[in-house]
């Protein structure tokens, strides 16, 4: 495979000689939807090339993340844009080289409305103003739900 060319960056690291208590504003602010730098796993942006191993196996993007402070309402991207990345593709036991990837990057985010719960609106509407169903009342010979509760399993 050859020598790889190794760069670390470190940033942001955590202070190792005294730690400090980080204020509500600040924790607030650092988890409110924004767009973050996280680690996306190759192949679950590109599926269907579960033939060949990537490196690396993930790539740093910029997605959105974070808490929206309310539980009906997730974090959107509202702007994106795509990054062409170069990894390494091996094909294993035939060959490998350098190829270009374009990913998709979030540029701005905000919070909306939660999807499961956009669709659900009209559903939920409707089943608040219909007539609640009578629970049928467990008996000693049955179920409750069999119109003679003295007919066991087998005998209907």
């Amino acid at each position: 495979m050859g020598a790889f060319k190794r760069t670390i960056l470190i940033s942001d690291q955590p202070e190792e000689a005294h730690s400090r208590v980080m204020t509500f504003e600040e924790v607030w602010v650092r988890s409110t939807c924004r767009p973050m730098e996280q680690l996306v796993d190759v192949e679950q942006e590109y599926p269907g090339e579960v033939e060949h191993i990537f490196i690396p196996a993930c790539v740093p993007l910029w997605r959105c993340s974070g808490c929206c402070h309310d539980e009906t309402m997730e974090c959107y991207p509202t702007l994106e844009h795509n990054i062409t990345l170069q990894v390494m593709r091996i094909y294993p036991m035939k060959s490998m080289r350098t190829v270009e990837l374009t990913f998709v990057e979030h540029q701005r985010c905000e919070c909306r409305l939660r999807k499961d719960l956009l669709h659900n609106k009209s559903n939920s509407e409707s089943i608040k103003n219909r007539p609640r169903r009578r629970k049928h009342k467990k008996t000693a010979n049955g179920c409750g739900k069999c119109p003679f509760p003295e007919n066991k399993l087998g005998q209907h």
